[in-house]
């Protein structure tokens, strides 16, 4: 799941640290390592403020097991690999199934951007009302100091940035797979291929629009 649609899942939950938190894996690198040595099977006082912190990040990871098996959502997957094939994007050169998980799940926080703004107003509202002292204190509380450091720069920049706001253009969701895709496997799409790319995901959001909520409920 993207940021937008584990906030979606999980409401009506409005705590600002639990949903700060359900962001933290996907914004602090290597996290997932962390959570299985550390965290996963941790305890944690009930009510503390560390408790929703712990909370958000646990719901994170149920919620992406779920999700990443759900028939729904890899049929989606599979349809929009095929989007990608038919606009002749080279499966050679690109990994084109990883390019569409991805997409699906920026597309899924997509509908929710054009359908609920109210959603993503409030979700931004809430990361601006989380106490990052409580955010710290999580951290340092299992000795995660070069994973809070890393969080709280990205997570400054993604509050201030809103880039979910961008995703109700999809040439923007295009240039996100991209930066993303290249960082990791240090290959960009080309000129050629952002076009295609915008147009097959056209398509698919034609799609996705009618069934994006079927493909959330998990």
């Amino acid at each position: 799941m993207h940021f937008l649609s584990h906030y979606y899942t999980e409401l009506p939950n409005n705590n600002a640290l639990f949903v700060v938190a359900l962001g933290i894996p996907d914004l602090t690198s290597g996290f997932a390592r962390v959570y299985n040595a550390k965290l996963k099977n941790a305890v944690v006082k009930e009510s503390h403020e560390n408790s929703f912190v712990h909370e958000g990040i646990m719901k994170h990871f149920e919620a992406d097991k779920r999700f990443h098996q759900s028939p729904a959502f890899n049929a989606m997957v599979k349809q929009c690999t095929a989007a990608f094939v038919n606009e002749g994007l080279n499966r050679e050169r690109l990994r084109l199934s990883v390019i569409a998980h991805l997409a699906v799940e920026m597309m899924l926080d997509r509908q929710i951007v054009i359908q609920h703004a109210d959603v993503c107003n409030r979700y931004y509202q809430l990361l601006g009302n989380a106490a990052e002292s409580s955010l710290t204190s999580y951290f340092e509380n299992f000795g995660l100091e070069n994973e809070k450091k890393v969080f709280l720069e990205r997570f400054t920049f993604f509050k201030a940035r809103k880039y979910l706001l961008l995703f109700n253009e999809i040439e923007n969701i295009v240039f996100g797979l991209n930066r993303i895709y290249g960082n990791v496997t240090r290959t960009n799409f080309t000129d050629n291929d952002t076009p295609r790319f915008a147009g097959a995901l056209h398509n698919i959001d034609n799609i996705m629009r009618y069934r994006w909520q079927e493909i959330l409920t998990v």
